[in-house]
């Protein structure tokens, strides 16, 4: 499964949406009405999928969904 996909279906799982309904331009906050709570959760289902651990500066960074998905294949290529 491609980086983008788990994190989509993570995000929309959390967010109660379809996959269909994101986009890598999907604002967590704006579009999707996710709080700071939603956030964490979300990069923690993602770091406990890959087993990495995105630092919390990087992790503040993260606005889109494209962001998270940025942010995972990063930290997956410096492993």
């Amino acid at each position: 499964m491609e980086v983008k996909d788990k994190v989509y279906e993570i995000t929309a799982r959390k967010m109660k949406r379809q996959v269909s309904d994101l986009n890598d331009d999907t604002n967590l906050k704006k579009d999707l009405g996710a709080d700071s709570i939603d956030t964490v959760e979300i990069v923690f289902e993602v770091e406990e999928f890959y087993k990495i651990a995105i630092p919390d500066e990087y992790a503040e960074t993260i606005n889109t969904i494209g962001d998270a998905v940025k942010c995972v294949e990063d930290m997956l290529k410096n492993q």
